[in-house]
């Protein structure tokens, strides 16, 4: 007999045959991305019920997936529009400076700061609609094999094309 873990597990839907796998909670939280070039990223959101904690302000764990999107998202620009770039986060560090409020605009800006082939570090600070910085955070990522290039690599057949695997590509 399957244990309740075993059973869940079973019931899951199956993981899409694309790349877009995190558009879903990047929608949920409500991301939208402002500028986006080589080395840099500028995303927002508006902080709503859906994203706040026991207490009435922005649940940690939202910022932290909202710095941790900048991040990956600063390292990840393709400069050839019908290729992709992708990466995934080895360490992430957040330092909460303010409680973001329900209504509040949150805006992410992230720099690449280094790297290579492999690894990549990024750097970012969200700001309220202010300007107060609320949070800030630094991560290392790992390329994928062959995305360290700006030119990435060919996209996988049945992806749509764009310069990310992800939503943004869509503007």
């Amino acid at each position: 007999m399957a244990s309740k873990t075993e059973s869940a597990a079973t019931e899951l839907p199956p993981a899409r045959p694309s790349l877009k796998t995190f558009a879903a909670f990047a929608d949920h939280i409500g991301i939208r991305v402002v500028e986006w070039e080589l080395d840099r990223c500028l995303i927002e959101f508006d902080v709503d019920d859906h994203v706040l904690n026991g207490t009435g302000v922005l649940h940690g764990g939202c910022m932290s997936s909202v710095i941790d999107t900048a991040l990956a998202h600063a390292a990840i620009y393709c400069t050839v529009p019908e290729n992709y770039r992708s990466g995934a986060t080895v360490t992430l560090t957040v330092n909460f400076i303010l409680p973001v409020k329900k209504g509040s605009r949150v805006t992410v800006e992230s720099k690449k700061t280094g790297g290579g082939r492999t690894m990549f570090m990024s750097v970012a600070e969200a700001r309220d609609q202010d300007g107060r910085i609320v949070a800030t955070g630094q991560g290392i990522g790992r390329y994928r094999d062959g995305c360290h290039k700006p030119e990435g690599l060919p996209r996988p057949d049945g992806v749509e094309a764009g310069r990310s695997p992800g939503r943004f590509a869509e503007g």
